[in-house]
């Protein structure tokens, strides 16, 4: 299986380029969060299922919205191709569909695994913090979002992320992530004499 990682590593490196807020870069933070929560967790997982649904998680995104449904057909297609058990398919594309908060709620899609808990948390924590402040702005800027709408963006979406964790771990990383955020945020502000 690590001969089929490693290809599959290269194939989602050379996809999805070096873009800071959605590219490989952001996979790879996502990949770091995901094994400190096995690490602080003690959990005990499934090695392939968490590794390729961490790299494949995204892959999707190039085609569009919703990205999560669009990175598990890629994912199925590119894992069945590899020849990957169709039990290990299954929870790899049951976890790359409920990492997004959104499609999954819409699609009452529930985690099988830990590892699909996991994906979800680390994916999450890599939307907090200093990076995710880079990445809501980096974001804004590529879909021609306001300043304005980006700030509310935070109030929405990104300081609720904290509630939707599933572990200790990442509940705690969360909220101290989330305390930078807002420090970030109203330093900006301040910065820029933005009134909200």
């Amino acid at each position: 299986m690590n001969a089929i990682i490693n290809e599959i590593k290269r194939l989602v490196e050379k996809l999805m380029g070096n873009g800071f807020a959605h590219g490989y870069p952001h996979v790879a933070r996502v990949r770091r969060y995901a094994w400190l929560i096995v690490d602080n967790e003690g959990l005990n997982v499934d090695e392939t299922v968490l590794e390729l649904a961490v790299l494949l998680h995204d892959i999707g995104r190039r085609i569009g919205e919703p990205h999560a449904y669009y990175s598990a057909l890629l994912a199925r297609s590119i894992l069945a191709e590899k020849g990957v058990p169709t039990n290990k398919i299954e929870r790899i594309t049951n976890a790359i569909l409920y990492h997004s908060f959104s499609y999954a709620r819409k699609n009452n899609i529930e985690p099988l695994s830990d590892e699909a808990k996991i994906l979800s948390d680390a994916d999450k924590l890599d939307a907090l913090g200093v990076v995710g402040l880079v990445r809501v702005f980096l974001f804004g800027a590529e879909h021609n979002r306001s300043f304005e709408e980006s700030i509310k963006h935070f109030h929405e979406k990104i300081f609720r992320l904290k509630d939707l964790m599933h572990y200790q771990y990442s509940r705690r990383l969360a909220q101290e992530l989330t305390m930078r955020t807002r420090r970030a945020l109203e330093t900006l502000l301040e910065e820029t004499g933005y009134k909200e």
